[in-house]
């Protein structure tokens, strides 16, 4: 079994005060665990006027995402001020009857039948990438992280807009979002403080820009998509509930262009992210790799991939699951507490944030073998062991699980097992991998690698 422990933020050996905290997860997310947070259960910190608890216990996730998600529906006030102005009340910030009436309309789109579909996309974007690969000269270095991305904004792009977004307005939309995710703080300190949450952060304009750059883009998208006859994109879903008055059957043009972006921003930074990360180990790992191009191998033949594959790819999909078990792609996930509630016979007052810490219980010392390591075949259907439902959240879990799961799983699946199929990525000699945490988890410095064919 494999050896290998990726590298990981240094962790403090005594949990930070409330200041050290603070300026900690300015700079970076991970940064503000100590050692003992990998072990502990139930964790809080006051930080200013805010009361801030973490759950890291399975039966304390259950309750909070599932049996007492009522009280827990509301994103933080953090969250929602961070992404308010690209997405509007889109279904991932949204709550209450708006989520619920988007969210009955969106899970259709999602079906098993209609990702068959949409692997479609999946598959040909890929092979077009292998064919972009194949005019590359070998051990010569790419940035795999913007290539992931290019790649995951395409497939995304198609399966929403079909053809109707060329690549000039595919590459402005990426552009814009990485500009918008950048502009955003950590820590918002005017929440913290108290302030009135109509003070605006230091970068507020420039990310305002940033987003009007996409809503700009998408509209001109969804007008055009009126006039097409494409009926197979998620954009004809959506238009089938467009009307000029809301009702609880119909959808506004600005509610189908947030659901629209939300659903970009899920289907492209996070699966870029994840492919990125699963590149970098299984280049670390020879018997991994050896595995994963035996499998693709056997699965595919000298022939083209298809959405039956997916059920016959379980390593690569393990190391999918491993990547995600390390990196989460979102991996703190908060909610306000609406009212009081009691959990380990601690008050948790109305107002209070809750943190689901992906990146915490991923790697927990109680729930997890060797939780450092890197070990696809933890998630292998034959492994001795299966991991709680509840300690492995990649996508979230209860009602509020990303509405994209299946979609997300089998593109990467896919994705990964064509181009290992042609090629071998390997980290240049002397090149350190690190990461940065803004709202997702991603390599840092676009993780440089050489590219070899197979």
């Amino acid at each position: 079994m494999n050896d290998f422990i990726p590298p990981y933020p240094k962790r403090h050996l005594k949990a930070l005060g409330p200041i050290d905290t603070l300026k900690y997860a300015r700079r970076d997310l991970l940064s503000i665990w100590d050692e003992n947070a990998f072990d502990r259960q139930f964790m809080s910190i006051k930080i200013i006027n805010k009361m801030i608890f973490i759950a890291n216990h399975p039966d304390i996730v259950r309750h909070v995402f599932l049996t007492n998600n009522a009280n827990y529906e509301k994103k933080s006030q953090l969250m929602r001020k961070a992404l308010a102005p690209l997405l509007g009340e889109g279904l991932f910030i949204s709550d209450g009857d708006i989520w619920k009436k988007h969210r009955e309309m969106e899970t259709p789109m999602f079906s098993t039948e209609q990702v068959a579909k949409y692997s479609e996309v999946m598959i040909k974007t890929t092979e077009e990438r292998v064919q972009q690969w194949s005019q590359i000269p070998a051990d010569s270095l790419i940035h795999v992280l913007p290539q992931m991305g290019q790649l995951t904004a395409e497939i995304i792009c198609r399966t929403l807009f079909g053809n109707q977004l060329g690549a000039e307005q595919a590459a402005q939309v990426v552009k814009s979002f990485a500009e918008y995710q950048s502009l955003i703080e950590q820590m918002d300190i005017n929440t913290f403080f108290g302030l009135p949450s109509w003070i605006p952060g230091l970068n507020a304009g420039k990310a305002t820009k940033a987003a009007k750059a996409i809503h700009a883009i998408v509209d001109k998208v969804i007008e055009e998509g009126e006039k097409s006859g494409n009926s197979d994109t998620l954009l004809a879903h959506f238009l089938k509930y467009q009307s000029h008055t809301v009702t609880a059957n119909t959808l506004t043009r600005e509610q189908i262009r947030n659901e629209l972006i939300v659903l970009f921003m899920a289907g492209h930074e996070t699966t870029a992210n994840t492919l990125a990360w699963a590149w970098y180990l299984i280049s670390q790992c020879p018997d991994v790799e050896q595995r994963l191009h035996e499998e693709v191998d056997a699965v595919f033949g000298n022939r083209s991939a298809t959405f039956t594959d997916v059920s016959k790819l379980t390593y690569t999909r393990a190391i999918i699951e491993e990547t995600m078990r390390l990196y989460p792609p979102v991996p703190i996930l908060s909610r306000e507490a609406s009212a009081d509630d009691t959990i380990r016979k601690r008050l948790v007052p109305a107002g209070s944030i809750m943190l689901v810490v992906p990146w915490l219980l991923h790697r927990h010392k109680q729930f997890w073998d060797k939780p450092d390591h890197f070990i696809p075949e933890r998630f292998l259907p034959d492994a001795p062991t299966k991991p709680d439902r509840f300690t492995y959240i990649p996508f979230s879990i209860g009602p509020r699980v990303c509405i994209g799961k299946y979609f997300g799983l089998v593109e990467t699946t896919l994705c990964l097992a064509i181009l290992a199929r042609h090629f071998r990525l390997r980290v240049p000699e002397g090149q350190t991998v690190s990461h940065e945490c803004r709202l997702t988890l991603r390599p840092k410095d676009n993780l440089p690698m050489q590219i070899t064919p197979r």
